[in-house]
């Protein structure tokens, strides 16, 4: 379980310590939705996938396009992902599914962020 960033890590993160920061966040509503759902809390259920979806468009939003193959294949990861809880009653399993894969981004940006560090740091 990650903590909320404070203002001040967000003011000092980098842009991809942002990205993975908004796959936190977006992972974190997932699993509230799902609880919320689980105690027959719908209309907090509501409220969390609609700060997932929120998320998502942000992390959509913030692709660059021009940056080839890797930022398409992101964005068509995004729409899919918004489709899958755009319905206006969404499923726990359709909700699970998208967190699943979230959390997956999330590991591989990771990844990514430790190397960048880890680049940083050697120069």
């Amino acid at each position: 379980m990650h903590n909320d960033p404070t203002p001040e890590e967000i003011l000092s993160a980098r842009p991809d310590e942002l990205v993975l920061m908004l796959f936190h966040g977006a992972a974190k509503f997932g699993r509230e939705a799902v609880a919320h759902l689980d105690d027959d809390r719908d209309d907090l259920a509501v409220e969390s996938v609609q700060r997932v979806r929120a998320i998502l468009v942000e992390l959509d939003r913030t692709i660059d396009h021009e940056a080839g193959p890797m930022g398409r294949h992101l964005a068509a990861i995004y729409d899919y992902l918004m489709r899958r809880i755009a319905a206006p009653v969404v499923e726990r399993t359709d909700i699970l599914e998208v967190v699943s894969d979230i959390e997956s981004l999330s590991e591989a940006w990771k990844t990514l962020v430790e190397r960048r560090n880890e680049e940083l740091q050697a120069a």
